[in-house]
């Protein structure tokens, strides 16, 4: 048998070693500040969100400003599949990634109407307020296909409003919505499909006073997010500051 004698230098080696370890496990992530190329605001993000670039539908419509973030945002990672994951900068009627409130409330899943008929449906939404965001994460449907101010809508399009409605916000259930000021966090279980497996949408909403309505990160994944991880999201959002 061999034996291993371990001398008092070694012994407080390892000791010393194993301090450090603990102490950058649990050392908070390095922040970085993102400046937009326009000059128009800055926000803090954690480096291991990797580096940042220009998010889906940048500068379109109500998207003011979308950025994706090459180590967080959507995309495979180990063997896990992200969908989200960007930080928005939102003009005129708040809209939320991910269909998060269903596919009327979704900028990306709207811009499959007509502007003319997006514009219309925009409008008849019920506004999304501090006070109304939580109840409305929690419904299946938020808007009447008969509602008078959609009479200009062909019969076809209303036909397939509620579906559209009803997209990515399949047996909506909210776990978690918590308003702090002006910020919402939450998370929230829904399927993309009838029968369909629940996905988690979870992420920070941030409302804003003109011109923009919202600063946002919304992220989706099948598992449920930790503690940890929507205060980061939280933190982020948070950190927003116009110019």
């Amino acid at each position: 048998m061999v034996q291993i004698a371990l001398t008092l230098e070694s012994v407080k080696l390892l000791i010393a070693l194993l301090i450090i370890s603990i102490a950058d496990a649990q050392s908070p992530p390095t922040m970085r500040t993102y400046q937009d190329p326009m000059a128009r605001f800055e926000f803090s993000y954690p480096s291991d969100f990797g580096t940042p670039s220009v998010g889906t539908d940048n500068g379109f419509r109500n998207r003011t400003a979308a950025i994706r973030f090459s180590e967080f945002s959507a995309g495979v990672r180990i063997g896990r599949v992200i969908l989200g994951g960007e930080a928005v900068l939102t003009s005129g009627n708040l809209q939320l990634d991910i269909q998060a409130a269903g596919g009327l409330y979704d900028e990306i899943t709207l811009g499959v109407f007509p502007e003319k008929t997006a514009a219309l449906i925009r409008n008849a939404l019920p506004v999304l307020t501090p006070a109304f965001l939580c109840d409305a994460l929690s419904r299946p449907l938020h808007l009447d296909a008969q509602d008078p101010r959609l009479s200009a809508l062909s019969a076809q399009e209303k036909a397939v409003l509620p579906d559209a409605d009803k997209m990515g916000n399949i047996a909506p259930k909210v776990l978690l919505c918590q308003v702090s000021g002006d910020t919402i966090t939450f998370d929230k279980e829904s399927s993309r499909a009838v029968a369909g497996p629940p996905r988690h949408v979870y992420g920070a909403v941030r409302f804003l006073p003109p011109p923009y309505s919202s600063f946002q990160l919304i992220r989706g994944t099948a598992e449920a997010p930790s503690q940890a991880l929507l205060d980061q999201i939280t933190a982020v959002v948070n950190s927003w500051k116009g110019k």
